[in-house]
């Protein structure tokens, strides 16, 4: 049971330091090691609390009505886009056997979702990359999850972890009271890519399993969510959209679309259709604001770190992107990046955000970051912070299912993580304000 005072404490601290202008683009921390990315092999490395300098400005922060937000969201793409879960009590497992949980990797989940309940939203988005996903191995022939040594056994156990690892992250969420809206992330379906390579037999049945993948995210992630209006065809149990508020209209959307020969970042044609049709209804209400949230930024470039750096096919050409501008979407969230840029055209505001929660450089780049979005009429004001780390051990790695992408074998968190950008936004797409990270990025 989490201690309330705490958190009513970590929420004013939090609160306090996003509304502050003297806050960090980048985040200073002093360490033993000059290096600028702590991954290397070498042992235990402690980093002071980071600085947070001022941020640049642009604009003038209007003031903020007094009271509660008509509506409050917190997005963290990318979160956790690893395999972290105690696998121990699984009868599998005997000792002996490694595992991918441990003391410090509870502190981070404990310290960030802690943060993310202080903050108070009303919905959690996750734009994707719930997990790392390279399931239907066995690298270390440990058999927790089963044998994998033909593909029928390695469909077996790549349900068995699916099953596993997505109900973990779920659960994580609804201890705390969160609700989550989730999107599919490329992790979530096995990683990219899907076709060629150096690994072609993995990646060919990792093509061949994308719904095994799909099937498993929907019935461990999404089933629990109010779906509301689902698209018929591949994306029925990957993509929604529903009022989240009665004046904001959430739709997530499924930008994986596999073929006989690979996986291609566009909706296919029904969800297509079905999208130009919500987002129609939502303009004949009348609705004020209306957000869509998806795995990969169309608008590029965008900053980005430890990322094969995905977009969607056609970017801003694509029919996807002339639908939005077509009804007049507001708001696109998007992760998969590991960094924070702000991008505008055609009258959408695009934010690019998120990290991994094992990544392990001095400042937190590539690192969990979230944005929070608190919605007051016609103006939302949103904020992003970014966690930094205390401690990285680079002595070994934490034990996963597949034989590459391991994480360091500990890490730990500062709390009040601090603000990397802030903007003001009005519902006709005025860019009222930015500072730091936020301030819209030219590329």
């Amino acid at each position: 049971m989490r201690d309330p005072m705490r958190a009513r404490a970590l929420s004013r601290t939090v609160v306090a330091t996003g509304l502050a202008l003297a806050t960090a683009t980048t985040i200073a921390a002093t360490t033993s090691a000059s290096a600028e990315d702590a991954s290397g092999r070498g042992g235990v490395r402690y980093y002071d609390r980071p600085v947070a300098p001022l941020l640049p400005q642009r604009g003038l922060e209007p003031v903020r009505p007094v009271g509660p937000a008509d509506y409050t969201f917190l997005s963290a793409p990318d979160f956790m886009n690893a395999d972290v879960a105690d696998v121990s009590g699984l009868p599998t497992w005997h000792r002996g056997l490694p595992n991918s949980w441990n003391s410090s990797y509870a502190q981070m989940v404990d310290t960030v979702l802690d943060t993310f309940q202080a903050e108070g939203p009303d919905d959690v988005f996750v734009a994707g990359d719930l997990v790392e996903g390279h399931w239907g191995e066995d690298a270390d022939r440990t058999g927790i999850f089963g044998p994998a040594r033909t593909n029928a056994q390695r469909k077996a156990a790549l349900k068995r972890t699916a099953s596993f690892y997505f109900s973990q992250w779920r659960q994580r969420f609804e201890a705390r009271g969160l609700p989550v809206l989730a999107a599919l992330g490329d992790h979530d379906i096995g990683d990219n890519p899907w076709a060629g390579g150096r690994h072609a037999a993995d990646n060919r049945f990792k093509l061949h399993q994308v719904q095994t993948f799909k099937r498993a995210f929907f019935e461990k992630v999404m089933a629990a969510a109010r779906l509301g209006n689902r698209p018929p065809g591949p994306a029925h149990g990957t993509a929604f959209a529903t009022y989240v508020a009665p004046e904001v209209l959430l739709v997530t959307v499924d930008v994986f679309r596999s073929t006989r020969r690979d996986v291609v970042t566009e909706l296919d044609p029904q969800q297509l259709r079905w999208l130009g049709r919500v987002l129609a209804a939502a303009n004949r209400r009348g609705t004020d604001w209306i957000i869509v949230q998806g795995h990969t930024p169309v608008i590029t470039p965008v900053r980005t770190y430890g990322s094969s750096a995905m977009s969607y096919t056609g970017g801003t050409r694509s029919a996807f992107w002339k639908v939005m501008v077509k009804n007049r979407v507001d708001l696109y969230l998007n992760g998969e990046v590991h960094d924070i840029s702000v991008r505008r055209a055609d009258g959408i505001t695009q934010v690019s955000h998120g990290g991994t929660l094992q990544m392990a450089t001095p400042n937190g780049r590539g690192a969990t970051n979230y944005a929070l979005g608190q919605i007051y009429g016609d103006r939302l004001w949103l904020r992003d912070n970014r966690f930094a780390p205390r401690m990285v051990d680079t002595s070994a790695e934490l034990w996963q299912v597949g034989r590459t992408h391991r994480p360091v074998v500990r890490k730990e968190i500062w709390d009040e993580p601090p603000a990397q950008g802030h903007l003001v936004l009005t519902s006709d797409n005025q860019l009222l304000y930015s500072d730091g990270a936020f301030i819209p990025y030219a590329g």
